[in-house]
């Protein structure tokens, strides 16, 4: 049972959310998220950021103290990205799905694709929505840590990622005064949206945010995303589908999909063609799915 402060800080999250989503409703999504990043709304976004700092590390917490530490968004993330490009090299697994199917399919038999070296000593990682850098110890992983409004004292550069350029000309982030500028094309080996897409007020700044992943990720590179999820596993199945299909016509395929108390996990690798991903979404589109991210809130 939530405590009397896990609730206070809980509240803040939802209120926060809850106004987002009223502008949203007066206003339309992209005059909303202005309103909402705008400089008067500055205390309310920091309040927001120390709350859910606070709040992350009681999940964590909480998950240390059971036996199915996959529970740690935190853990179940670093656990997989490791076991993809080091430990199981789950890379070269899907390469050679990929280039089966390549080879299954007679349209695509002059498409051009793009492999990944062999996987560096360090990681270059993208978290997006990073509050606090949660993933920036971890030994093996270069973290690039982007948020809105970054936490007291965290090792976090500010930045509204909707906004961020994202320029094929840079070789690395060009960052002034703790602020991101601009990010360069095909640059990062992961990128993390974790509770990310959900704070967005519109399905197409969803969709935005994962295009703009696709460009940034080098060939087999990977998406995380994890999500708040606290329904049954097939409670939000149709939902999944429409991520799956969207990410797909994007270029990016879903390699690993997990439901854990409270969130579901999940990857998505870009493939070695995007021709190859767009098409392997028009031969397994189902009746009523379509190319958007949507959310269970977009239904309330």
């Amino acid at each position: 049972m939530a405590t009397e402060e896990h609730q206070r800080l809980a509240n803040i999250v939802k209120n926060c959310h809850d106004s987002l989503r009223q502008l949203t409703k007066l206003y339309g999504a992209e005059r909303a998220w202005q309103e909402h990043t705008g400089p008067h709304n500055a205390e309310k976004l920091a309040e927001y950021a120390d709350a859910m700092q606070q709040l992350a590390g009681i999940w964590e917490t909480n998950a240390s103290k059971t036996e199915l530490h996959a529970r740690s968004r935190i853990k179940w993330a670093i656990d997989y990205i490791t076991k993809y490009f080091y430990i199981e090299g789950i890379y070269l697994q899907k390469r050679l799905r990929e280039q089966r199917l390549l080879a299954s399919y007679n349209e695509l038999a002059d498409a051009e694709c793009a492999y990944m070296e062999a996987p560096p000593d360090k990681l270059r990682v993208l978290d997006v929505g990073s509050c606090f850098n949660p993933f920036g110890n971890t030994p093996h992983l270069e973290v690039t840590a982007l948020d809105l409004c970054p936490a007291p004292g965290a090792l976090v550069l500010q930045a509204d990622f909707l906004t961020v350029d994202v320029d094929g000309m840079l070789t690395e982030p060009e960052i002034r005064d703790q602020s991101v500028k601009r990010l360069p094309a095909g640059y990062y080996h992961c990128v993390i949206f974790s509770l990310l897409l959900e704070y967005m007020p519109s399905a197409d700044q969803r969709l935005l945010c994962c295009q703009k992943a696709y460009e940034l990720l080098r060939p087999e590179g990977i998406l995380v995303i994890i999500t708040p999820d606290s329904q049954h596993v097939g409670k939000n199945a149709s939902i999944m589908k429409n991520w799956r299909f969207a990410l797909a016509k994007l270029g990016l395929l879903r390699i690993r999909f997990e439901k854990l108390p409270h969130i579901t996990c999940m990857v998505f690798r870009r493939a070695i063609c995007q021709e190859l991903s767009q098409h392997w979404a028009s031969v397994h589109r189902e009746e009523g799915i379509c190319e958007t991210i949507r959310i269970p809130q977009d239904e309330h």
